[in-house]
């Protein structure tokens, strides 16, 4: 088969969880199809990487992001649009024609969106099967963040905003022949804006367990480590919420924890977490592994956002026991105390990681389930095996053409 595949973010370098789902979904494919792939290309990305993805896909065309920014006339007028704000201000229509060129020539036999980000893009009435990889269920992340408004009036904005963004991701879901998403948690949450939708696979996020060596774990006694970029929200909302509220009373315990945060923090107000001792901010870094492998927990005390946690599966692979929030472990089918520590208050929080640093038992038994667990349900291997199977399956069916 020749699969076009539409990404909404640049697969190379695969060094966040949506780079890394695309790469690996294509990487998968690659394996008994023909992939050529358009994508968007962030700031952070370098169109020259393409030939890094040679040996998967052929690139026929990058197209710079545009992120969206909430001002000028077009933000005013996308206020009567049926579509999100977002869309309307950053919609451009040389990507759209890109799409068709490529459908005209290469002549697909399927067409895979990976992510609402690029989906819109696709042409309405195209008579090739058309899959939606849906890495979030966006209105339900826009309708938590919503809800934790405490003014009134802006919490009725935001809530027309994501009742909106509901009926927009919807509709265009209704445009696909199938869609994938990561959890069975997102499957119930974008039938719950299209109850109509029959065709709704669970593909969840993975993570490469041949990259990751437990037996290099030489941990550092109480080196606690948040993965995640702090440029999105909710991961600042988390690394905020634990130095307010958990860390202080790992301090009362009398308890020396170091917090070690990566990711990218540019252009991110960082004061309160500067100021916080014992925090240390790394940065962009370019190998997870090097800080996991040093690590005593790693810490996920996430309050908002969706999908599926990369993040987790990596210390799972690395073999770091993991303390989350329920929320943070959304979408990954753990047990808590089996592969897994789960707390939801501060206080509950603070004590599972005394419990897991002051008890070598639990984190060896936590380190070898986890590492089981991923090998046998997250590894991407697996995972793009079933999402090819997917992409086949629909190769011969009645073209849904809305």
């Amino acid at each position: 088969m020749k699969i076009l595949f539409l990404s909404a973010w640049f697969p190379y370098p695969p060094d966040n969880g949506a780079r890394i789902r695309a790469y690996n979904l294509m990487k998968g494919l690659s394996q008994k199809h023909e992939v050529f792939t358009i994508s968007l290309l962030q700031d952070d990305s370098n169109a020259e990487d393409s030939r890094y993805l040679s040996d998967i896909c052929e690139v026929v065309s990058v197209h710079k992001s545009n992120w969206f920014k909430p001002r000028g006339m077009k933000s005013f007028f996308a206020l009567f649009s049926g579509r999100p704000r977002s869309v309307v201000c950053t919609y451009d229509d040389r990507i759209r024609m890109s799409i068709e060129n490529a459908i005209s020539r290469i002549a697909p036999d399927v067409i895979v969106a990976s992510s609402l980000g690029i989906a819109h893009y696709v042409p309405q009435g195209v008579s090739v099967p058309k899959i939606l990889d849906q890495h979030n269920c966006e209105y339900a992340v826009m309708k938590r963040a919503a809800d934790k408004i405490a003014n009134p009036v802006k919490r009725w904005r935001a809530a027309a905003g994501w009742k909106k963004a509901a009926r927009w991701e919807a509709n265009l879901c209704r445009r696909f022949d199938a869609i994938t998403a990561v959890s069975e948690n997102d499957r119930a949450l974008i039938l719950k804006a299209a109850p109509d939708l029959a065709d709704i696979h669970i593909i969840p996020n993975g993570v490469d367990t041949s990259h990751y060596d437990p037996d290099l774990w030489k941990l550092e006694h109480g080196a606690l480590v948040y993965n995640g970029a702090l440029t999105y929200s909710a991961n600042l909302d988390a690394v905020q919420y634990f130095i307010s509220e958990i860390y202080p009373i790992l301090r009362q315990k009398g308890k020396d924890f170091k917090l070690r945060i990566t990711g990218s923090n540019k252009g991110v107000d960082l004061t309160d977490i500067e100021n916080c001792p014992g925090v240390e901010l790394t940065g962009y870094v370019s190998d997870i592994r090097d800080v996991l492998a040093k690590s005593a927990v790693c810490v996920v005390p996430l309050r908002e956002g969706g999908g599926s946690r990369r993040k987790i599966l990596e210390a799972m692979a690395a073999g770091v026991p993991v303390v989350s929030t329920s929320m943070g472990a959304e979408g990954i089918d753990v047990e808590h105390k089996t592969q897994i520590m789960l707390a939801d208050s501060a206080e509950q929080f603070a004590e599972s990681i005394v419990q897991v640093v002051d008890n070598p038992e639990l984190t060896s038994d936590l380190r070898t389930a986890a590492r089981r667990f991923v090998e046998q349900k997250y590894d991407w291997s697996s995972i793009s095996s079933r999402f090819t199977k997917v992409v086949e399956s629909v190769e011969h069916i009645d073209v849904v053409n809305g």
